[in-house]
């Protein structure tokens, strides 16, 4: 069954497309409506846009199915851990992927993001360089933990 125009009508969700403002309100208000097998199932078959929206998800279901994606680029990876929005459930997957942190950038925004758990932000520090971890230390959007974590490694090292 076609919809209009010979489309399929899921379509416009599963081919990579630029989005403009008015079609990514609109995407976000679809997805919303969805329950989450449905969600989960777009997940695996959406474009990169549909990832993103789909990053923000409560569920951690659906936070698997995007971290578990076939269609995942580096680039997406990137910007999950860079989002303060993304999932905790994304973010741990990242920092267990070995073949993601390798990648020093998707590290770097590992560790900055507010919402990473501490423990998986802590592994990373032991690869800063000291004035990232000076940086690091006075970075009030970092827990409390981390920055901690960053002060003592300073100090061991001096």
């Amino acid at each position: 069954m076609t919809g209009p125009g010979g489309k399929q009508p899921g379509d416009d969700l599963t081919r990579d497309q630029p989005a403009g403002e008015d079609a990514r309100l609109s995407l976000e208000a679809r997805i919303a409506a969805m329950t989450v097998p449905e969600k989960v199932e777009l997940a695996s078959k959406g474009n990169r846009e549909v990832r993103r929206i789909l990053s923000k998800d409560a569920s951690s279901m659906v936070a698997r199915a995007v971290i578990s994606s076939p269609r995942l680029s580096e680039e997406d990876v990137v910007a999950f851990a860079s989002s303060s929005l993304t999932n905790e459930e994304i973010l741990r997957a990242i920092a267990d992927n070995r073949q993601w942190t390798s990648n020093r950038l998707i590290v770097s925004a590992i560790v900055q993001n507010p919402r990473t758990p501490p423990h998986a932000a802590i592994r990373f520090l032991a690869m800063f360089a000291n004035n990232e971890l000076r940086v690091l230390m006075n970075n009030r959007s970092v827990g409390i933990v981390v920055r901690q974590e960053a002060k003592r490694l300073l100090a061991q090292r001096s």
